[in-house]
């Protein structure tokens, strides 16, 4: 009894101390300190972030925007991937303010919180008070988007039977179901959930679904056999590298127990020809289609994915306009932008100052690239201190651009040109700065005979490589020795990008079904065998969908070896 009461007058005296009011000047440093942690908060800058709201948080008399700047911090907690203090921070808020307006919000963050940690019954309860106008959602959303990551029947099936009346567990539990984990003792479950909360018959009930043994791909890439076997060959290698990957692909897998059946089709620039292609009844009954690989067909290739939701992936292009809006249709490379906003992110969170000067070749792809930089930098919170065209085929006027930059106040330089003379001078550049400046640019660098691997080192060199794969690795060495006892030949880097990309996207059918692009987000980025990452989701947003590969490795010299500076799953 006595320890009782001494807590409770413990706890009446903080609540006294808490409750003294405050100065206006001491207000209006909240405000100030708020303020700027909202900006940072939008900057991604999250403990920066953290260390401004922390004081507003106080619940003392007259700071109305403590509620508020509780539920700021505990966001920026959590994006900063501290979701214990985050979790701590959410409980005060509702302690101390529980009838706040915006209580549905923390809500919201504690259910994310909760499902990261996979306390998913905490997790839907949390939910479950969720339930004002377009939250409510977001909330349904989110819920779909951490049960489909449930790799583990048990569980998931558990959480069905306790929330019978669900109707998103059981639509989650249903893909699963058709998704892989089917078997003949499930269909009259399939059945009452289908019937209980009125689920799409045609799609959960049927029987060709459910029986499937094996998968049907169809490849569409230009072989030319109606050319010349000599003149096709020599043109056309890529091709066949990217075929002779996939066979090995198609190998590994059965050896999985994932049954890919793969269906050649001669498809060129043609727009006609792939047209008549694209109408055989047979296409129409793939599960896939990798190909056609030219922009010209794009359109025809969109068409086809849309009316027919089959899933088509092109092997090669790099062009957004490839894939345009549809989900359907999928681009195995990183985009151009895609590459470029991914390497001004990286430069934006790990260089200082937030400034960069740029510098790009008037080639398309290259003033291409470094508008995308540009646009997202900027977009970031960061400055763009200088933007110049160069030509490197007037050597004396690229020189001079290099002599007359200003590099005072830049935290990083950009150089998008593969040309010698620009690398050369920006190298020249950067020895003659009496500190080290981080420099982004392509792997291309590596090859170009004029600047030697022992200079990239020394300086602080960043390259762009959306294409890497470790030579040393386990997984790579094996893959060449394979290719080479089957074909007598070393691999290209088609025959690694056509392994990897059907034994992606073969597991993928295995997992998630034919209509495996909804499931794209749950999967996330992952390592693949070859690549150092594959994945469909915004790296920023987890549950914002693309159409191209998110993940663009970023590559340094480390002691005269690469190495990837960002890994899959950062």
């Amino acid at each position: 009894m006595r320890k009782g009461f001494l807590k409770r007058i413990a706890g009446g005296l903080l609540l006294a101390t808490l409750a003294l009011p405050v100065g206006a000047q001491q207000l209006q440093n909240f405000e100030v300190n708020y303020n700027n942690g909202k900006v940072l908060l939008q900057q991604k800058r999250f403990e920066q972030a953290m260390a401004e709201l922390k004081p507003v948080t106080a619940a003392v008399s007259g700071n109305e925007l403590a509620p508020e700047a509780s539920y700021l911090y505990a966001l920026a907690a959590f994006r900063a991937n501290n979701s214990q203090e985050a979790q701590l921070m959410l409980g005060q808020l509702k302690q101390q303010h529980g009838q706040w307006e915006g209580m549905a919000e923390a809500d919201y963050l504690l259910a994310n919180i909760l499902f990261e940690q996979k306390e998913y019954e905490r997790a839907i309860a949390t939910l479950e008070r969720v339930n004002a106008g377009s939250l409510a959602t977001e909330a349904e959303r989110m819920k779909r988007h951490y049960l489909s990551r449930i790799a583990d029947r048990e569980t998931l099936e558990a959480l069905q039977q306790k929330h019978a009346s669900d109707k998103v567990i059981a639509q989650v539990y249903a893909d699963k179901l058709l998704a892989g984990w089917y078997r003949p003792q499930d269909k009259a479950l399939l059945e009452r959930l289908v019937a209980k909360h009125n689920l799409d018959r045609k799609h959960y009930l049927n029987p060709d679904a459910l029986r499937k043994k094996s998968y049907q791909v169809a490849v569409l890439l230009p072989f030319q056999l109606n050319q010349d076997l000599g003149q096709s060959a020599r043109k056309n290698q890529f091709v066949t590298d990217l075929y002779a990957g996939m066979k090995l692909a198609q190998d590994s897998l059965q050896k999985q127990g994932i049954t890919v059946e793969l269906f050649a089709y001669d498809a060129g620039s043609d727009t006609v020809a792939v047209k008549k292609l694209f109408a055989q009844p047979e296409l129409k009954q793939m599960d896939l289609v990798i190909g056609p690989i030219y922009k010209s067909t794009a359109k025809v290739a969109m068409r086809f994915a849309e009316e027919n939701q089959v899933t088509v992936i092109n092997p090669l292009s790099q062009d957004p306009d490839v894939a345009g809006n549809s989900a359907r249709v999928l681009l195995f490379e990183s985009s151009v932008a895609t590459q470029a906003q991914q390497a001004a992110t990286y430069a934006y969170q790990n260089f200082t100052p937030k400034s960069v000067a740029i510098l790009y070749e008037g080639a398309t792809s290259d003033t291409t690239f470094a508008r995308y930089y540009r646009q997202h930098f900027l977009k970031l919170g960061g400055k763009v201190l200088s933007y110049k065209k160069i030509n490197s085929e007037q050597s004396s006027a690229t020189a001079g651009v290099f002599k007359n930059l200003t590099m005072a106040d830049v935290g990083h330089l950009a150089v998008f040109s593969d040309r010698m003379t620009a690398a050369v001078n920006t190298m020249s550049l950067l020895n003659s700065q009496p500190t080290r400046i981080p420099l982004i640019t392509y792997d291309k660098w590596l090859d170009i005979n004029q600047v030697t691997i022992r200079e990239l080192d020394d300086q602080e060199v960043y390259f762009i490589s959306p294409k890497y794969f470790d030579q040393t690795a386990t997984s790579v060495r094996n893959f060449r020795k394979r290719y080479v006892s089957r074909y007598n030949v070393p691999p290209s880097t088609y025959a690694y990008s056509g392994f990897e990309m059907l034994y992606y996207f073969g597991s993928m059918l295995q997992e998630y079904g034919p209509s495996f692009n909804q499931n794209l987000q749950v999967a996330g980025t992952k390592r693949g065998v070859l690549y150092q990452g594959l994945g469909y989701t915004n790296p920023a947003n987890r549950t914002d969908f693309r159409n191209d590969n998110q993940y663009v490795p970023i590559t340094k010299l480390e002691n005269m070896q690469l190495m990837v500076v960002n890994p899959a799953g950062f």
